[in-house]
C-alpha cells in the first residue's frame, strides 16, 4: 500500500508543507520523517486507515498532527500571547508565524495580508512591536562536513596547555633574573646541581668547600627563588605540577655569564675531579 500510493503521500505531504509555510530544507526534513513515520511499526498508520474518507484526506490529517507534534518537541508547544489575541486573528496568525515558525517579518507579512487584506506593512510592525518577546528552545541545524568543529576536550587542553606556557615562561624569566643577579660562586653551585646534576659531595669536592655548609647555602638559595617567584605571582605548587611538562621552561643555568678567569678555575678543577 505504501509503495502503490507514494506519489500521492509525496503530494500530501508537499500540501502540509505549503499550508505550514515551510519551505527547502525545513520541508525536506519533514517529508523524511513523515515517510519514515509511515513505515515504523510494520506501516502501523497505514494499517489504521479503515477507508471511511480518502486516503489523502486520512494522510492529510495525519501527516498534519505529526508536523504539530515535531513542531511542540522542538520548539515547546505554543500558545498566543494575551496580546496577540488582543489584536485579533490576524495578531496570533502574525505573532505564530514570527515567533513559533521563526519567519522573517517579509515572509510573514503575505501570509497575513492573504488571510485579512486590511492588514498593511505598517500596521503588521505595529502589530508585532507589541508582542511580548519570547524564549525560544535551541534548534538542532546541520552543518557542512568541512567546518571544523573543536571537541570540548580538546578546547579545554588548548586552554590549560597555553596557561602552562605562560606560567613555565614567567617562572623561567624570574630564576634567569634571579640567578644572573647572583654572585658567580653561587649561580655556578646552582649550575652544577642542576644543569649537570652533581651530587653536594661532587659540588663540595670541585668547589674545595665545606659539604656540610654547602647543604645550608643551597636551601637558603632555594628559599630565596620561591620568595622571588611569589613576589612575581608564581605559586610554587602550580610550578611544581608544571616541572617536566613544559618543555619551554629555561633557567638560564646552562648560559649564565660568569666571570672568565673564575669559570676557567672551576672548569680545571672538574677536569682534576673526572680524572680521578
Amino acid at each position: 500500500m505504501f509503495e502503490s500510493n507514494l506519489a500521492l503521500i509525496d503530494r500530501v505531504i508537499a500540501a502540509v508543507c505549503r499550508r505550514a509555510r515551510l519551505f527547502g530544507a525545513d520541508a525536506e526534513d519533514f517529508a523524511s520523517s513523515a515517510r519514515i513515520a509511515l513505515i515504523e511499526n510494520d506501516y502501523s498508520i497505514l494499517r489504521k486507515y479503515s477507508g471511511r474518507s480518502s486516503l489523502a484526506a486520512y494522510l492529510a490529517v495525519v501527516l498534519q498532527h505529526l508536523l504539530s507534534d515535531q513542531r511542540s518537541h522542538e520548539l515547546g508547544r505554543w500558545h498566543p500571547s494575551r496580546e496577540a489575541e488582543r489584536l485579533g486573528k490576524a495578531g496570533v496568525l502574525l505573532e505564530t508565524l514570527l515567533h513559533r515558525d521563526r519567519r522573517s517579518f517579509d515572509e510573514a507579512l503575505p501570509v497575513v495580508q492573504a488571510f485579512d487584506a486590511t492588514v498593511t506593512r505598517e500596521c503588521a510592525a505595529e502589530m508585532a512591536a507589541r508582542f511580548p518577546p519570547r524564549r525560544t528552545r535551541p534548534r538542532a541545524v546541520e552543518l557542512a562536513e568541512d567546518v571544523p568543529i573543536a571537541a570540548p576536550d580538546a578546547a579545554d587542553g588548548r586552554i590549560v596547555d597555553a596557561d602552562r606556557r605562560r606560567l613555565g615562561a614567567e617562572a623561567s624569566r624570574v630564576v634567569r633574573d634571579f640567578v644572573a643577579a647572583l654572585p658567580d660562586e653561587d649561580a655556578m653551585i646552582l649550575r652544577f646541581r642542576f644543569e649537570s646534576g652533581m651530587t653536594i659531595a661532587d659540588i663540595s669536592r670541585m668547589l674545595r668547600l665545606p659539604q656540610r655548609p654547602l647543604y645550608r647555602r643551597l636551601e637558603s638559595l632555594f628559599a630565596r627563588i620561591r620568595a622571588a617567584l611569589g613576589a612575581a605571582g608564581v605559586d610554587a605548587q602550580d610550578l611544581t605540577a608544571l616541572i617536566g611538562e613544559v618543555h619551554e621552561m629555561d633557567f638560564g643555568l646552562a648560559d649564565g655569564k660568569i666571570d672568565p678567569a673564575r669559570q676557567s678555575l672551576f672548569n680545571e678543577r672538574r677536569a682534576a675531579e673526572e680524572g680521578r
